[in-house]
Order: structure tokens, then C-alpha cells, then sequence
């Protein structure tokens, strides 16, 4: 049993062989995670995972599988945030460049939202060559000519007080019947456009209910005006900085509910 740091290797599966297994080898990879899509039925690129799985096997390589949606980034994010997180401490080499657009959009992003990224190695396999492509017959590239690390960047997101604000409004929006959970793939007849044109609400919550809560979990201060403290410390910077809620008036009383961009993030960053 190996003791300390491994080498961890995270990279999506498509048509691509050489993109994978190139770059684990040369970096003396203990184990790749590969990313394949969550449907079976439509998965073309099996036949490339299992190639993939035996011949990182025969260079002494462990591997597993993690299922994602290929086509929803933020499913793929999701995935890749909690599986870096779950790996942290470990050095971890992420391959943008082995399959889809969705899928190397969301591995940046996976690693953009974290706020410690010590030894994480996001890189790009530039390729040798080019094939003339037959999906299932042979892989859409062969060789690798060159290995380019990536520079980290790191998003400006919500934290602390902020964030545990907008995961009250998540529950609340769990909690309410007929509303979505993110995300969402179908019209639903309760959804409306929220005022920042998203296409969906996802369930609201009083002001003064938000403002309650806020103070049970001492997010804001319990004396003085609570809804006025809700606005300068909480509703002001997520409306303006990130737009991740919305306030509409619903008869005497403002509501707060999370835009889409809101449920995405939470959606993102929960386990």
C-alpha cells in the first residue's frame, strides 16, 4: 500500500486514446479517473474507455470510471469539484484536452470555483497527429507532441456569510412544492421568467422569513432593524455583484428567490 501523495489524474473520455494514457504514463500517474457519460445507451466513446482502461492497466495504472452528463457542464463541474475536493492533498493533473468542449468548459470552471488550489495541475495534450476519423474504429488523434500547463485562475464567488445565505434559499426552494430542482431540462407550467430574463424561478421566501433565518444562524445581527441589516450585508452584494437573486413584490411583501445563475452556483458548490 503506498503511503503519501499520489499522482491523480482526472481526464474525460472521448474519442481520444493517446491523450489519456501519454500524459499518465510520463507523469508516473497511481490512478485515473475517467469521465464517461452517465447514459450508457448513448455513450459512442465505451469502446475508447475500455482501450483506455487496459492499457493504463498494463502500465501498472489504476482507473475508474465517474458518470457525468456530457452535454450539461454544470453536472460535469459538479462531479469534478467534488472529486478534486475528495482527492485534495493528493497531486492532481486535470486533462482539458481528451473530450468535448463541455467538457474541458467545466473542468476550468471546477477548478476556478475552489478557493485552495495547491497542488492541482490543470494541463492541455497538444496532439502528434490527426486521423481520418471513424468513430469506434480508431481514435481521433494519435501521439502526443506536447504537454502545456494551463495558468490557474480563481473565480470572485459568494463566501462565508453570503453563501450560507443563498444555500437558505436553496432549501426553502426545495421544500416548495411544484417548483424545480437544478437543473431543470423541461417547461414546468409554474415557472416564469424572473426579471433578469433566466426562463425560471425557482421558489421564493419572504423578506422578513429570509431575514429570520439569516439571524437564527448569525449571519446577521439580531438587534436592530434585521431587514435592514438583510439588505447592506446580504441582499445588496449577491443582487448587484453576482445577480444570483431576484426580489419581486407579491402583494404587501418582497420576496427573495435564487436566479438560475444562483441555483447554478449552488448547485455546483454543494457535496
Amino acid at each position: 500500500m503506498k503511503l503519501g501523495k499520489k499522482r491523480i489524474h482526472i481526464a474525460p473520455v472521448g474519442f481520444e486514446i493517446d491523450r489519456i494514457v501519454i500524459p499518465a504514463v510520463d507523469n508516473k500517474a497511481d490512478k485515473v479517473f475517467l469521465l464517461v457519460h452517465n447514459n450508457i445507451k448513448e455513450d459512442k466513446a465505451s469502446p475508447y474507455a475500455e482501450q483506455i482502461i487496459k492499457q493504463l492497466k498494463s502500465n501498472k495504472i489504476e482507473s475508474e470510471k465517474i458518470q457525468v452528463n456530457w452535454r450539461d457542464v454544470e453536472s460535469i463541474t459538479k462531479a469534478t469539484r467534488r472529486l478534486i475536493l475528495e482527492q485534495f492533498g493528493n497531486d492532481i493533473f486535470v486533462n482539458v484536452a481528451s473530450g468535448s468542449k463541455n467538457h474541458a468548459i467545466a473542468l476550468d470552471r471546477a477548478i476556478m470555483t475552489l478557493e485552495d488550489q495547491t497542488g492541482i495541475v490543470e494541463f492541455y495534450a497538444e496532439s502528434e497527429k490527426y486521423e481520418g476519423f471513424k468513430p469506434g474504429k480508431q481514435q481521433l488523434s494519435t501521439g502526443v507532441k506536447d504537454t502545456k500547463t494551463i495558468p490557474k485562475r480563481q473565480m470572485i464567488l459568494p463566501t462565508g456569510k453570503l453563501r450560507s445565505a443563498l444555500f437558505i434559499l436553496y432549501k426553502n426552494s426545495l421544500k416548495q412544492n411544484g417548483t424545480c430542482t437544478f437543473p431543470c431540462k423541461e417547461e414546468h407550467p409554474l415557472q416564469v421568467e424572473d426579471s433578469k430574463g433566466d426562463g425560471h424561478i425557482w421558489g421564493s421566501m419572504r423578506k422578513k422569513d429570509l431575514a429570520n433565518e439569516c439571524v437564527k444562524q448569525d449571519l446577521i445581527p439580531s438587534t436592530g432593524n434585521i431587514l435592514t441589516a438583510l439588505d447592506k450585508n446580504i441582499i445588496q452584494k449577491l443582487d448587484s455583484d453576482w445577480e444570483y437573486i431576484d426580489i419581486t413584490k407579491i402583494g404587501q411583501s418582497h420576496h427573495v428567490s435564487l436566479t438560475t445563475a444562483g441555483m447554478a452556483f449552488i448547485y455546483e458548490m454543494s457535496p
